[in-house]
């Protein structure tokens, strides 16, 4: 498990590491709410939660196209859920996004 959760990590950090290097995002941009959302897919993207996500634009993608992550709501679709478990899976991504980016050093 260890093994796993650490090459985790590196994964993560290696692709915010390209993410600052393709767009030269500055941490006050890491930090909007648009380089947030740009981090909770970027997170998505890696566990490929786009396969079972319910909006069929990120299946056909073959990749998180936000801006809320519905596919943290497990098989769940937008119309099933309600607003407030939405709002809810939205700042669990954000509070994962500000943790990575935390120990990231951003700020």
């Amino acid at each position: 498990m260890k093994a796993t959760k650490s090459r985790t990590m590196q994964m993560i950090d290696d692709a915010l590491e390209e993410l600052v290097k393709e767009t030269g995002a500055t941490p006050e941009l890491l930090l909007s709410d648009r380089g947030m959302a740009c981090v909770m897919r970027l997170v998505s993207n890696l566990f490929e939660d786009w396969r079972g996500c319910p909006v069929k634009q990120c299946r056909r993608a073959r990749c998180c196209q936000g801006p809320d992550m519905i596919c943290q709501l497990h098989g769940m679709s937008r119309a099933e859920a309600s607003p407030e478990e939405i709002a809810d899976v939205n700042a669990r991504m954000k509070q994962i996004a500000e943790w990575y980016l935390e120990r990231r050093g951003v700020w």
